[in-house]
């Protein structure tokens, strides 16, 4: 059984930023290289960036199942989606449906919410996860790049998981990947 524990304390932050660097050391530097893995982990995963984005509200949880810690995510609830910033698992707990159940956690919080679609940004290379995604029933929207200093930038496709289908629309913008 899964299960999401809200992250709310500096205790919680220091856990996340461990998790962090566990996960993306493993799994990142064969796509972005060991120099912007360590910058992202500096800048963007610390416990003290961390502790910040809970302090303005953004949702982090650690994510338990038969007792352990064994990833974590993040999420904003914005006017018509859930926007999912992270999603991460530990290597070993990868590839056994815990992502897909995650993801239907996921889609429950949303439409109790009101929202619309899901929507996250992953990385143009990661290729396990994009199919992951694209399994799970999310389409790409756009590519975009995003600046985050240091000299580096997240190259990244937007996916989209609609809650609320829209009837006759078609996706001119969208693409296979």
């Amino acid at each position: 059984m899964i299960q999401l524990i809200k992250a709310t304390t500096k205790t919680d932050a220091h856990t996340l930023s461990l998790l962090a660097k566990e996960i993306w050391e493993e799994h990142y530097t064969a796509i972005l290289g060991e120099q912007q893995v360590a910058y992202m982990l500096a800048n963007l995963q610390s416990e003290t960036a961390i502790f910040n984005e809970l302090t303005q509200g953004k949702e982090y949880f650690l994510v338990q199942s038969n007792h352990a810690i064994i990833g974590y995510l993040s999420y904003q609830l914005l006017p018509d989606q859930l926007f999912l910033s992270k999603l991460y698992l530990k290597q070993s707990e990868r590839g056994q449906g815990k992502g897909r159940l995650l993801i239907e956690k996921l889609k429950d919080i949303a439409k109790k919410n009101k929202k619309e679609q899901l929507v996250l940004t992953v990385n143009k290379y990661n290729m396990n996860t994009i199919a992951a995604y694209k399994k799970f029933g999310f389409e790409l929207v756009k590519e975009q790049v995003a600046d985050i200093g240091g000299g580096y930038v997240m190259d990244d496709y937007v996916l989209q998981y609609r809650l609320i289908k829209k009837s006759g629309t078609s996706r001119p913008d969208s693409k296979e990947i």
